[in-house]
């Protein structure tokens, strides 16, 4: 079965929870944990493999071999963050074909203008409906898998409320399979600052008014509340946009503090047990007997 043909499977089932994942090595712990899928983070893998913020700074071709990498690793579909599609219609057409190829299941594509910010920085600016349109009908035209998951992701917020909604119903009706409504402000105040059960409020408020499937923005559910409270409120895929990275950050900087201030990583490793600090552990999460049973049975030959 198609990665694409799986997610949609697991779609038709209830909302999707899958966590961020921003290299190979993640995506398989996310499977060995036994998630259903996985979402590529664009904030992730710009952090990791340039070591720079959430600014758009990869290209095409780096998305793509870094996609295929991940896909390679896991046997669970992959939703995959392309930014704004690297260009303009006929790149963002090729770009749906190229992540086609690299074998992940669908791919979220935003309407802001260059240059792209993350929903976190100031700056965000997005483009004309028309343009935006264009956007998503260049990726629903390019695709030749039709299993292959269309998300189009909008920064209306930076307009209104009422814009996001707008945008939204207007990127379904264009072909989009499912809509990305970031909110991170709502009637001049920032989403984060509000109680949670308002913010709990207004994303009922949000889905009640999208008419089709709804992808979280990514942060966690609201203090309080879980993947089953967004579940019931009607959410189709929600993701942990940063927290994977988050808590691999915080281990190795860690580590790192013990290993420079103490000259041993003995201290570390007493007050944080765990399998991988094995490294035959590590390597069988990345899939050491599967790739001994492989060279064995060519050996057995000789």
């Amino acid at each position: 079965m198609r990665m694409s043909t799986k997610l949609r499977a697991e779609l038709a089932k209830g909302l999707v929870v899958a966590p961020s994942c921003y290299d190979a090595l993640s995506a398989r712990l996310a499977q060995l944990a036994g998630f259903q899928a996985i979402h590529m983070t664009g904030l992730g893998v710009e952090a990791a493999q340039l070591g720079a913020p959430d600014l758009g700074l990869m290209s095409m071709s780096e998305i793509v071999q870094h996609a295929a990498r991940m896909a390679q690793a896991v046997t669970i579909p992959i939703l995959a963050d392309i930014d704004t599609g690297f260009g303009g219609v006929l790149n963002i057409g090729r770009t749906i074909q190229e992540m086609e190829r690299a074998g992940v299941a669908g791919v979220h594509l935003e309407d802001q203008a260059l240059p792209k910010h993350c929903p976190l920085l100031a700056g965000r600016k997005v483009v004309s409906r028309a343009e935006a349109i264009d956007r998503v009908k260049a990726m629903v035209d390019a695709r030749t898998d039709p299993d292959f998951v269309i998300v189009a992701r909008t920064d209306g917020d930076t307009i209104s409320f009422e814009e996001v909604v707008a945008r939204c119903n207007l990127f379904l009706e264009a072909g989009a399979d499912m809509v990305m409504p970031i909110i991170m402000q709502i009637e001049g105040k920032s989403y984060f600052s509000l109680p949670p059960a308002e913010q709990m409020e207004w994303a009922r408020k949000l889905i009640s008014q999208v008419d089709g499937p709804v992808m979280n923005m990514g942060g966690s559910p609201p203090p309080g509340y879980t993947t089953a409270d967004l579940a019931d409120a009607g959410y189709a895929f929600t993701m942990f946009a940063s927290t994977a990275l988050g808590a691999a950050a915080n281990a190795v900087a860690e580590v790192f503090r013990d290993i420079r201030e103490k000259g041993t990583d003995e201290h570390y490793l007493a007050a944080h047990p765990g399998p991988y600090h094995n490294p035959l552990e590590l390597m069988r999460a990345a899939r050491l007997d599967e790739y001994v049973a492989l060279e064995q049975r060519y050996t057995a030959t000789l």
